[in-house]
């Protein structure tokens, strides 16, 4: 009897330990990575507001992309849904091995040098156009911040003098400042060149063209974005894993979120409730099979969390 006892004791105590175990791991945030891109700020509002609304807490940290992909390896980031390629290509090989890759969230995208259109219009329709009509662009390039690969690529430009680039200057800044000087030149008729990207509200408040490169110095100027992992990170949040595999977004409703949250600078969490809500058959797609940390159905626990039952 005594012995029974001791075996239900034992059995209830492993029981408690595994269930705190799981208790502690769904009270544990999930940090998403945050680059400054109005791109991902927006995508992750989305999964933040539809994983905190199935039972998960979560985390935003924002940094550049060399460190988040090195968050990735040390466990300090445990999803990053912006890893853009090929641009982050450089990064990818770097942390080969250490850093898991779940699915591609986004296609269509574009990342080059770009110039408004009464530019193109006066003869800039590449890169190789850039140098004839120097004098009007100040010799300046502008490439977003340090660390970007717009950056690294046309300083490197800069540097071995392709397209005979050799006396411009690469002006780097926060995205923030990038945008007002875009806005400053098209407003005044000014000359620029600068990083330009698709999706982003740009597109739709600004009429530019995007540059040619007959060098292929960009090797291409079509992206598209990969959501990583941190490693075990399948293994600890299987149902949140699920999800991730399944989340990919259409590229026009990614422009919209970006112009809401960019450009009419409208709470990033009230623009994603509104999609989520207006939308909710395209997140069921992404809520296949997924359940909460209770084992629920996570697209029902969703839809009578933000009121779509009543």
């Amino acid at each position: 009897m005594k012995k029974s006892l001791l075996i239900i004791l034992s059995v209830a105590l492993l029981v408690g330990l595994f269930s705190g175990t799981g208790i502690a791991q769904s009270d544990e945030p999930i940090v998403l990575g945050e680059p400054d891109w109005p791109g991902i700020r927006a995508k992750n509002s989305v999964v933040e507001y539809i994983l905190e609304n199935i039972g998960y807490k979560v985390e935003r940290r924002s940094a550049s992309d060399p460190i988040l992909h090195e968050g990735l390896t040390q466990g300090d980031v445990d999803v990053h849904i912006g890893s853009w390629l090929p641009q982050n290509n450089d990064l990818r090989l770097k942390y080969k091995g250490q850093i898991n890759y779940v699915t591609q969230n986004m296609t269509e995208g574009i990342y080059t040098m770009a110039v408004p259109k009464y530019v193109w219009d006066a003869g800039v329709k590449s890169h190789a156009d850039l140098q004839k009509y120097a004098d009007k662009f100040d010799h300046k390039m502008y490439l977003g911040p340090t660390g970007w690969a717009s950056y690294d690529l046309m300083k490197g430009a800069i540097e071995d003098d392709i397209y005979g680039l050799g006396d411009w200057q690469a002006v780097n800044s926060s995205q923030s400042a990038l945008m007002a000087q875009i806005e400053k030149s098209v407003k005044d008729k000014e000359w620029i060149v600068f990083v330009g990207w698709q999706p982003h509200w740009m597109n739709s408040v600004y009429n530019i063209k995007y540059l040619e490169d007959p060098q292929r110095l960009w090797e291409s100027p079509y992206s598209w974005v990969d959501t990583l992992t941190r490693q075990g990170f399948e293994e600890d949040y299987p149902e949140v894993y699920r999800f991730l595999q399944q989340f990919k977004v259409d590229i026009e409703d990614n422009n919209d979120w970006i112009y809401e949250i960019g450009f009419n600078e409208k709470d990033e969490m009230k623009v994603a409730e509104e999609w989520v809500k207006n939308n909710i058959l395209v997140v069921r797609r992404w809520l296949s099979l997924v359940e909460t940390p209770e084992g629920e159905n996570a697209y029902q626990v969703l839809r009578e969390n933000i009121g779509l039952n009543n």
